[in-house]
């Protein structure tokens, strides 16, 4: 059995490392590959990992739990305060625009409701790691429209948390819904509470000292992540919401780059198994009916939601060319938006084609965005006579950020 399961973990990273020196030279994000490599291992190609093994899927969880840990490490609240509040209700008016707009989509294209509600909210989230990647090897983080888009992400991250909060309590059956807000509205105050005592008190001083050893400060991030995680899953809510409360508790450390740079290499690791363990879950069937569906919700992306988002931007004061940079850079699909439909399928609210439908999403938005940011100035400059059609830029000052 043991044998068994480390030739095929042999196979699948031999199958990832080849994809991905591939997705290298096509200059593609590294998580391309990584959902190519499930496809490959599942039992649409090499049926290496069968859907529902408990071995596989106990590492995919292990991989959602360090991805969340790291996300809220990144959850950088004093750069939403140095953004202000316009980012707050531009990214509110996104979010609930292009939702709603991809349910009328999907209802369309005969999904049911839930489902609907769970694909359009799964690709209204932009991707935090390819884009803060791609803009700073473009070395635009600190644009104007580069300070925009990351305050936007860290605002989806946060709404993707609270969506997750809520998507656990209401998994509990025998609760009604006022008892299941209540539920989870008290033990979310009560966690934000010992959060912020732990990271303004005690995790500063035991900071001080575990920073002193490399390795001192791996091992006690990992116990760290994995004991909140399973304290606040004890709790009552879940791993994943523990995962994001650990990661926020150490982000205001000055040793939060060290912590993120050396956890991402074991992320990376386990996040692997977790698209083997998704691509162990699409049938051939479910492709075949995916098919057009992506491909409209794919164009959906790529250019309804950059339409928004450049509307949003102008309507609180930025100028053309930064409203049409960010809205091009966010047009792919976030690591997020597999999580909730993972989980959604988990609590048993998903049990048809959505989870192929946004596999095929995320390979064609992401592929496509990818060049989008790279090229992004030269796309701007080919519509500026187009734009110009609307008459001069007003805006020539924008919103202080």
């Amino acid at each position: 059995m043991i044998d068994n399961i480390f030739l095929q973990i042999s196979v699948i990273l031999g199958i990832t490392v080849s994809i991905a020196l591939i997705m290298r030279l096509l200059k593609q994000p590294l998580i391309v590959a990584y959902i190519i490599a499930g496809l490959v291992a599942g039992p649409l190609f090499l049926n290496l990992v069968h859907g529902g093994e408990a071995f596989f899927e106990t590492f995919a969880q292990f991989g959602i739990v360090l991805l969340l840990f790291i996300v809220g490490l990144s959850l950088n609240f004093e750069h939403i305060k140095k953004v202000g509040t316009s980012v707050l209700w531009g990214t509110l008016f996104n979010f609930l625009l292009t939702v709603f707009l991809g349910a009328c989509l999907l209802l369309l294209l005969k999904f049911s409701l839930l489902a609907s509600i769970f694909l359009a909210v799964a690709v209204s989230f932009s991707s935090t790691i390819i884009v803060v990647k791609l803009l700073a090897d473009k070395k635009d983080l600190e644009t104007v429209y580069g300070r925009y888009i990351v305050g936007m992400l860290l605002l989806q991250d946060i709404i993707a948390v609270i969506i997750m909060i809520f998507l656990n309590t209401a998994s509990r059956v025998n609760v009604s819904w006022y008892e299941k807000i209540l539920l989870v509205t008290g033990k979310t105050v009560v966690l934000a509470v010992v959060v912020v005592m732990l990271a303004r008190f005690i995790l500063p001083k035991l900071m001080d000292k575990i920073a002193r050893s490399g390795e001192m400060m791996f091992i006690f991030t990992i116990a760290w992540c994995f004991g909140v995680a399973s304290l606040v899953y004890w709790s009552g809510l879940s791993l994943e919401i523990g995962a994001i409360i650990a990661g926020i508790s150490l982000g205001a450390s000055p040793y939060q780059p060290e912590i993120s740079s050396r956890i991402r290499p074991l992320r990376d690791f386990f996040i692997v198994l977790f698209f083997i363990v998704l691509g162990s879950e699409l049938q051939f069937g479910d492709l075949n009916k995916a098919i057009m569906p992506a491909i409209l919700l794919s164009l959906f992306v790529l250019f309804v939601d950059p339409i928004i988002l450049y509307i949003s931007m102008r309507m609180i004061g930025h100028t053309r060319r930064s409203a049409m940079l960010a809205s091009i850079t966010s047009a792919q699909v976030s690591e997020f938006g597999f999580i909730l439909v993972f989980k959604a399928r988990e609590f048993g609210y998903l049990q048809g084609t959505e989870l192929a439908v946004l596999t095929l999403v995320a390979l064609i938005t992401i592929v496509s965005s990818s060049y989008l940011i790279t090229y992004n100035e030269s796309i701007y400059r080919f519509f500026i006579p187009l734009l110009n059609r609307f008459g001069k830029d007003k805006n020539q000052t924008v919103c202080p950020i």
